[in-house]
């Protein structure tokens, strides 16, 4: 259920960007394009300017990867190794225009941190804040917020139903207060998202339609 006001202490939030790259846009339609993906720019600086910290992970991946589905038929076949699930198109190469950022976005060294992942053949993790899918191999990020003295996440991103949801689980499992802005995702297959929404709200995220409900509080 998704709530209508949040007060937010600015001093104490950062913003995550999982992965808003090309990649996962029309801009780069060969690779795993999202609906709606280039809509969600917006939204996404809004989340930033309620936080104090700004984040971005990128998938940056190897050509031939153990993960890469020969031709788009054999996506989300299982593949059966330690850490690479299922098949995908290949997306997000390294030195190709998908790794790239969204256009609108913050130059990515204007990033208070940034998280590349996916780096290995052999690995294809999806949250932004582990190398490997059994959450034990640290990119920093977690290590990062707790340095700054984050209490909370705003989270948006691509995609809702893998990466955002994988960073959101991690997230609470660290211990933090996650807010998910709707407007600033999408879902790679929309006819989960309500699910995705629902398995949320039943673990303690905060769900808003937009960053309009995120309202910063005033310091006195």
């Amino acid at each position: 259920m998704q709530v209508q006001h949040v007060d937010i202490d600015k001093t104490t939030t950062a913003s995550v960007d999982v992965d808003p790259q090309k990649g996962f846009s029309e801009l780069c339609p060969n690779e795993l394009p999202v609906v709606g993906a280039l809509d969600i720019v917006d939204e996404l600086k809004h989340n930033h300017s309620k936080a104090c910290i700004t984040m971005v992970s990128r998938d940056m991946h190897p050509p031939g990867a153990a993960w890469e589905a020969e031709t788009p038929r054999n996506m989300l076949e299982p593949v059966g190794l330690p850490e690479v699930d299922i098949k995908w198109n290949p997306h997000c190469i390294v030195g190709t225009s998908g790794v790239e950022l969204l256009p609108g976005l913050p130059a990515i060294r204007d990033y208070d941190f940034q998280i590349n992942k996916g780096i290995d053949p052999d690995a294809h993790p999806y949250g932004a804040f582990y190398h490997d899918q059994a959450d034990t191999l640290s990119t920093g990020g977690i290590e990062f917020l707790r340095a700054k003295q984050i209490e909370t996440v705003i989270v948006g991103g691509l995609a809702l139903d893998f990466c955002v949801k994988k960073s959101v689980e991690q997230l609470l499992d660290a211990g933090f207060k996650v807010v998910l802005n709707l407007a600033s995702t999408r879902a790679v297959f929309p006819e989960n998202a309500d699910k995705v929404v629902s398995e949320f709200a039943e673990k303690g995220v905060i769900v808003v339609d937009n960053a309009e409900s995120l309202v910063v509080k005033e310091i006195p």
